[in-house]
């Protein structure tokens, strides 16, 4: 206490490396959270980018158009014999530019209409692979994509309706073991553009006819 001709006491000092009582810690600009951290088991790192001919890439883009496409109908559109397709398909297989042959569905037909983004962050502490892990079990997820920015990931899922959504997010989403935040987009329609490789080349089938595929072998005469 502190009375007539006698200075104020001063407060006392900070002692070195302790914080002010009631600030958060804040982390050094730059470093990664937890949630991040060891996610280079679960991402697969960029390929290096391999030579590719004119050839090489209309053999490409036929195969993005239609990967059903045989060596005998690529040999067709692109002049070349078909054991000379069959190497360069396996080359480019073999290098990872084709990485594998999907579908591609009418979800709607299949009875899941409704297109649902939802970006997550994460808990402090938690470890984003585990949340992974469980999302990947959820039969309606699409895809995951690990994001920079205000989000730690965005993933699609494929619902019914309005009642399949609620049912996801209060039923699974948030019994997730470290999930914090979750925002909820409805997608209203999508489109696919031509991508990097560009529209296929015409072909001997014409611009409005599609190439036509080996017929099925009949079986033998009795």
């Amino acid at each position: 206490m502190s009375g007539p001709g006698t200075a104020p006491e001063q407060p006392a000092p900070r002692q070195p490396g302790r914080r002010a009582r009631g600030r958060p810690a804040t982390a050094p600009l730059g470093a990664p959270s937890r949630a991040m951290a060891g996610l280079a088991s679960i991402i697969q790192r960029p390929t290096p980018a391999v030579p590719l001919d004119d050839l090489d890439l209309d053999l490409l883009r036929h195969l993005a158009r239609d990967a059903r496409l045989s060596h005998r109908a690529l040999s067709r559109l692109l002049g070349l014999s078909p054991p000379a397709i069959g190497e360069r398909v396996a080359r480019l297989e073999r290098l990872g530019v084709i990485q594998c042959y999907t579908l591609q569905l009418d979800w709607a037909a299949l009875g899941h209409p409704m297109t649902v983004y939802l970006p997550m962050t994460a808990a402090a502490g938690a470890d984003l692979r585990d949340i992974i892990t469980d999302l990947q079990a959820m039969p309606e997820l699409d895809d995951v994509e690990i994001v920079t920015g205000q989000w730690d990931l965005i993933a699609r899922f494929h619902l019914r309706d309005h009642a399949h959504l609620q049912e996801v997010l209060l039923g699974q989403i948030w019994q997730i073991a470290g999930v914090q935040r979750v925002e909820t987009f409805l997608g209203l329609g999508s489109y696919t553009g031509e991508g990097l490789l560009g529209p296929a080349p015409d072909d001997v089938a014409g611009p409005d006819e599609p190439a036509e595929l080996d017929p099925p072998e009949q079986p033998p005469d009795h």
